[in-house]
């Protein structure tokens, strides 16, 4: 009985401050988990350049910064075709977000991978690109691309320059949002016939112990730039 006292003993010098340290690891952990994604986040916008994702063997990018944008002629009811038309692939930069008033300056890619939100904005795949007359859903990080939505006014103008043509958006709205109620709001609206420039990020801006789940939302209307003749009831 003594031997086995003595190896409970043993066994329980040995487990007890093994399992009393994993417990104060995981609750450093989740105490210091909010700081450490704050600053991850802040070191990958000094880290990370803004070029695109591709190597400088591949194919250059399909955004050219310093091409003059596309002339409106408000003469006529400009279009483009869909075929002239070059699409983004998955972390391809295709335009820039641009709000001068408030410093905005989001490079656009196609798709919103956790390594594209690092560079810039990404668009949710499930949406058109501007001029196809339906919605456009933009996300990046509060604490880099997307910070300056927190000064945007009703009636403020944002430019959109992409590979094609250059868009004007009008903010109509802005408000905040659950993250699931969000997600509702897309589904219940993706297919309406209206293009709208859905851009979104987390809420609040100030640090916030734990996962953030609601998202500061601005939605804007379309007021400049070419239609994209896309649909085969749009044929000539």
């Amino acid at each position: 009985m003594k031997s086995k006292s003595r190896i409970l003993k043993l066994l329980a010098y040995v487990f007890v401050p093994v399992i009393f340290s994993i417990i104060a690891y995981l609750l450093l952990y989740i105490a210091l988990k909010p700081y450490w994604d704050m600053a991850a986040s802040t070191i990958s916008i000094f880290t990370n350049s803004q070029s695109t994702l591709m190597s400088s063997d591949e194919k250059p990018p399909i955004y050219d910064p310093n091409a003059e944008p596309v002339e409106i002629k408000e003469a006529e009811k400009p279009y483009i075709d869909v075929h002239d038309i070059q699409f983004p692939n998955s972390g391809e930069q295709y335009g820039l977000l641009t709000c001068e008033k408030v410093g905005l300056d989001a490079p656009v890619y196609w798709d919103d991978t956790y390594e594209i939100l690092r560079r810039g904005a990404g668009q949710y795949t499930g949406t058109l690109l501007p001029g196809y007359g339906r919605m456009i859903l933009l996300s990046a990080h509060n604490v880099s691309h997307f910070r300056p939505l927190r000064d945007l006014d009703l009636g403020d103008v944002i430019t959109f320059d992409t590979n094609y043509c250059r868009y004007e958006y009008e903010v109509t709205e802005i408000q905040v949002y659950n993250e699931l109620d969000l997600e509702a709001w897309v589904i219940e609206h993706l297919e309406d016939d209206e293009e709208v420039l859905v851009m979104y990020t987390c809420w609040p801006f100030e640090f916030q112990a734990g996962r953030k789940t609601d998202r500061l939302t601005v939605k804007a209307k379309r007021i400049s730039g070419y239609d994209v003749r896309w649909r085969l009831y749009e044929d000539e």
